[in-house]
Order: structure tokens, then sequence, then C-alpha cells
């Protein structure tokens, strides 16, 4: 009988078979001693992952989808160009991720040009309101270590190196250990991995609190080399430390991956699938002293055209599997196939021809049907998600997969960093129970209420002043740590959302007439001079007018009549300002032309803040011109601008 035979045998008997007769059908699959053709061995994995599904029934239980960024893993960073890594990370999104996962080295933040590359990398993810997972190894190519004991010692200081730099939310001690120590040529146990646990969980929570820890592995009986990790997840599942417990799904042994997930529930853990892809179509039996390498084993390359509609099938079904298991997540593995998939010769993610290829369609925006379809489950079985905008701006980030975002209400690739202090939108579903607005801003409005904890774990109840039932608009707590934040909506009918936020020093937006982000500019005009023509004069001589018209077919700027005499300041009015580092900190840009401000600062009113801008003589007449800020966030070493507004200078 062979492999994928058994297999599908296997699942027939999961819910009628004790788990002796299980294990022992297990056994058989090692009689397998024919390499299948290519439609045979597509038509088997179909088929064992359709008689999964058959088993599982309706999914109730909704699950985070992932991705990994291939591109991204320790040893191929240093090659890769940057610009496509964050059009990669764009297509994911496009494809409906929800939180991003990388496999760095231990020894790859030794580079400072990886480091370089990383700090970008998070940043951009951030930037999106996506999730973070790291799962560190060991990989072929680094530098060799002596003993388990020098692994030990790398690992922690890239460890902690890693969390504080990048506090992701989830953190993967140990990634699957047979695989560690094969790369490493070095012998290891139980007890070993067992400590290293126990060594690295405080270094991680102390660099980052908020930080979930835990450790996996990969099982596959075809593969020898991994004959001891069922023995190590047992194990890792007894670990008082560990939040939850991983494990990395390449094969149809779909019986030990769920009593792997019934192990980590028993002990009131966590469990995903932290990587997953279709079996590799590797020779039966597997040649002797071979290496780990799937790609490279196989016959047919997992990117292989001919795959997709199995890939499709296969993700599709560990999506079912996971939510059937109450998993937390799952999260592909092999997602250049997301872009590209090619021919015989060109189907292994190691061959140059490959990777052009999927590389030319990441720049080009382009996603295959696998992409599109891991969307359509998302959009069934992920975990619903609030998303969350500058209340001024609304900023979102046009990218080659959707080049015209939508406007703030209906955000598609939404800025999701805040400031403390700031005033903030978040969008959802099923948010509030009807429409309410006060401004006094309490923390529970027409029976929503919203927290937010940040990256020091604190728990801050959050104040608002407008709640619908897609929409919150709040105030971002002043007290709130740098770094990343998540934000839970708790409608009044007992619904909560949560989302991911970016907290940092400053992100400034601008309000606009018509509420949008975009168009006239909210604000004053005062004007010391002749100022002819100005309509409100005040007592201390000056004049001014509102900035912008608006009528019932829409608002647009009012033209400002500036003379050879007269000195003209704009009261702008915006949020995520006040915390400049310095007065330097802030640029003005008018019609391109850098000009001089005289105040930026908190104006008064909860998040509201304001900047005096002086029009210089020589703008006067310029007509419609574009005016943008650019503040300088100095802790995350980035230029954060602001919206774009219009002015009307005669």
């Amino acid at each position: 009988m062979e492999t994928t035979q058994v297999s599908i045998y296997l699942i027939t008997m999961l819910q009628t078979k004790p788990l002796s007769v299980i294990l022992l059908l297990l056994a058989a699959q090692q009689l397998a001693s024919q390499t299948p053709t290519e439609p045979q061995f597509i038509d088997s994995v179909n088929t064992a992952i359709n008689g999964l599904v058959a088993t599982l029934g309706t999914p109730t239980h909704r699950i985070t989808f992932g991705a990994n960024v291939v591109p991204a893993y320790g040893t191929k960073l240093y090659n890769e160009d940057l610009n496509v890594i964050l059009d990669y990370i764009d297509g994911l999104k496009a494809s409906g991720v929800q939180r991003i996962e990388f496999n760095p080295g231990i020894f790859t933040l030794t580079h400072p040009a990886n480091v370089t590359k990383y700090d970008e990398i998070v940043w951009h993810i951030r930037q999106l309101g996506l999730q973070l997972a790291i799962n560190p190894e060991y990989e072929t190519g680094e530098p060799p270590v002596a003993d388990f004991a020098a692994y030990q010692t790398q690992a922690l200081s890239a460890y902690q190196t890693l969390a504080e730099r990048y506090q992701p939310e989830n953190f993967v001690i140990v990634h699957e250990p047979d695989t560690m120590t094969g790369r490493m040529g070095i012998t290891s146990g139980i007890s070993d991995w067992h400590n290293f646990i126990l060594a690295a969980a405080p270094v991680i929570k102390a660099a980052s609190p908020h930080t979930r820890v835990g450790a996996g592995c990969v099982y596959n009986t075809e593969l020898t080399f991994y004959n001891m990790e069922n023995e190590y997840f047992q194990d890792f599942a007894t670990i008082p430390v560990l939040d939850f417990l991983t494990m990395d799904v390449y094969s149809t042994d779909f019986s030990q991956f769920i009593q792997w997930a019934q192990l980590a529930h028993a002990n009131g853990k966590g469990v995903y699938i932290e990587e997953v892809w279709a079996p590799h179509d590797v020779p039966i039996p597997v040649p002797t002293g071979t290496g780990e390498d799937l790609d490279e084993l196989s016959v047919v390359g997992p990117a292989n055209v001919d795959f997709m509609a199995m890939d499709i099938n296969w993700l599709h079904g560990m999506a079912l599997f996971a939510s059937a298991m109450e998993m937390e997540s799952m999260t592909p593995f092999t997602t250049e196939t997301f872009f590209a998939y090619g021919p015989a010769g060109a189907d292994k993610p190691t061959e140059t021809a490959y990777q052009d290829q999927y590389t030319t369609a990441v720049q080009q925006g382009q996603l295959t049907g696998t992409a599109k379809a891991y969307l359509t489950d998302v959009q069934t079985m992920g975990v619903a998600q609030v998303t969350t905008l500058n209340s001024a701006s609304f900023a979102t980030l046009p990218t080659v997969f959707n080049p015209t975002c939508g406007p703030g209400a209906n955000p598609c690739n939404a800025e999701s960093v805040v400031a403390p202090d700031s005033l903030a939108s978040a969008f959802g579903a099923d948010l509030g129970t009807g429409v309410f607005v006060d401004g006094s801003f309490p923390t529970k409005l027409g029976g929503t209420s919203m927290t937010l904890v940040d990256s020091s774990n604190t728990l801050y109840p959050v104040q608002m002043y407008f709640v619908d039932s897609s929409q919150v608009n709040y105030y971002v707590p002043s007290q709130v740590a740098h770094g990343p934040a998540t934000i839970t909506v708790t409608s009044g009918d007992g619904t909560a959302t949560s989302g991911t936020i970016m907290i940092a020093p400053v992100m400034p937006g601008l309000f606009t007439a018509n509420a949008s982000g975009a168009g006239a500019a909210s604000g004053i005009a005062v004007c010391a001079g002749a100022c002819a023509g100005w309509p409100n004069r005040q007592a201390n001589g000056q004049t001014y007018q509102f900035i912008f018209t608006c009528s019932a077919s829409g608002c647009s700027p009012t033209p400002l009549d500036i003379g050879s005499g007269d000195t003209v300041v704009l009261e702008l009015f915006g949020t995520g300002v006040r915390h400049l580092a310095s007065a330097w900190a802030l640029t003005v840009q008018i019609g391109g032309q850098t000009v001089p401000y005289q105040y930026a600062g908190a104006q008064g009113d909860t998040g509201l803040d304001q900047i005096n801008v002086v029009i210089p003589a020589s703008l006067a007449g310029s007509g419609m011109v574009n005016l943008v800020l650019s503040a300088q966030d100095t802790v995350d070493n980035v230029t954060a601008p602001s919206n774009t507004v219009t002015l009307d200078l005669e």
C-alpha cells in the first residue's frame, strides 16, 4: 500500500480505532517503495486532504491567517532586494494575510546590513497593521558551532536583540530541533532543548513583555531525520513558561498532528501550524544519506505550475483542519507561489530561473490563483479584525497590488501608526449597536468599550467620541509605550474585535474640510497688513478668514488674497504632532517649498493639535498648491509625512 493510500485509510479509522491501531497503520507507511508519477502524486495528495476534510464538519472556530516572508529568511536576506521584500509583504497583505512571519538565523543580525533591512521590513509590517511572529533557527551556511553550549550562547544573544528590537507578538524559541542539530552537525537531547527553552523565555519576556513564547516540531514518517520530533513535542507541552506550541505540516500524518493539538489543549497552551505546505513530491523511499531540504529532495519542485490546484485544495483543507482543532492560526511557507508558478526546471525556490520569475511577478503586482483562494478563505474563516488610521489624515498606503486605495471609511492598506495623545479611527464590523457621539470622551459609549494593551503589556481603557457599527473614533492614551499595541473593541452586544497598531512618538495628520483627509485644509488664515478684501477684522487690527468654503456640492479652498505688505499665518488643525523631539523635527512644505512655522503642539482640546505656518510673500499668486508636514520620528529613525492638503493662494 502506498504512503498516501495508508493515510487515506487512516483518516477513515480515526474515529473508530484505538490509538495503538492508528500507530500500527502509520508504521505501515514505511512499506511504500514506489515513486508515483506526477498525476498519481497530485491525486494522492488531493485524496488524502479531501478524506481529512470529510471528517471535520462545518468550521466554527475562526483562525488567524499568516504567511512566511521567504525572502527575509536569514541566510537569504543579505542578497535580497529590500524593495522586493517590501512589495512581497504588500502582496501578502493583498492576499488577506493577517500575520507576517520570518525565520532569521541566529547569526543574521551580526551583519549591519541585515539589521537595516529587518528594521525596514518590521516597520512596514507595523505600518500595515499586521501581527508579527519571529521563528529563529540555525541555518545552513551560518558559522559553525562547536557544541550545544556554543549554540545556546549565540542564540540567547540573538533572541534578546530580536525581541527587544522588533517586539513580535509571537516568538518561537525552538523551531524543529532535529532540523537544527542536523544542520549544526552536533548531538543534542530532549534535556538540552528543554533547558534552552527555560533559559530563553525570560530573556525574551524581559526584552519584550507583551511577546508570547512557544516551541514546536515537524513530523514526517517518510523522513527519518525527524524521528525524535514527537518526543520533543511531548516534552515541550509540559514546560510552564511556554504560551503555545507549534507544528510544521508537510505530510499526511494527520493523526500525529491531531494528537499534538489535543496535547497542547490538555496542557492549557495555544497551538498553531507555524509552517504548512502540500507534501513534496520526493522519491519513495527517500534515498539514504540525503539532507533535510525538502525542495532539493523533490522530484518536481513545490512551485511547479501543475500543483496550483492541489496547493489551493491543501491550504483550504489545512485551514478547515486548524479550525476544527481550535488552533490559533496557520502559516503557509512556500509563499513565492502566491506570485508565480514555474515549469519543470524553474519550479524550485532555489532555482535562479524561478526566483527571477516570482520577483518579476511581485514587482508587477501579480497574484496567482493560490493567493486569491487564500484571500477567500481569510474572508470566510479568518479572525475578524479592526483597522486603525489617524483620524485626521486617514492615511493609506498604495502599492503595486492596489495602486488606488479607497477612502478612509474603506481602507485597503491603512497606515496603522498612531502617536500618544492623538485621535484615531478604528474600522471593522459590529463595533457598535447604533450611532453615538459624546465630546466628553467616555470609556463606554453606547455600550461599546475599548481597551489598548501596549508593548509593556500594560492595559489601558480607551476614551471614545464616536461609535457606530463600522467605526469607532478614539483617543490614544498619553502614557502608552512605544511599539506595537493591541486594541480591542467590544460592542454593546458583546462582540469583541481586535487589531494591531504601532505607537510612534509622532504621526502627523491634518484635518480637512470634508473630513476625508484630502482636499481643502481645515483651518484659519490670519493677516496683518492691508489685507484687502479680508472679511473679519479683529480688535488688534488683524483680519482672518476660514481657509475652506463648503456648499451642498462639497468643500473647496477659499482664495487667500495676499498683498505685497501682508503677513499671513495659517492656523492648521491636526493630531499626532505634539510629541516632536525638537523644533527642528518638523518640516512644512507648500508647493514644494519649505516654509517657516511658528508653533506646533497641543491646541487645548483632547487630542487636537495646532500648527501655525507662515506663508512667504514669494508664494502669493501661486494658486492651488499643496501643503504637507514631515515629522522626524527619532525613535524609529523614520520620517513620518502627514496627509497632503490644498490651499488657494491668490
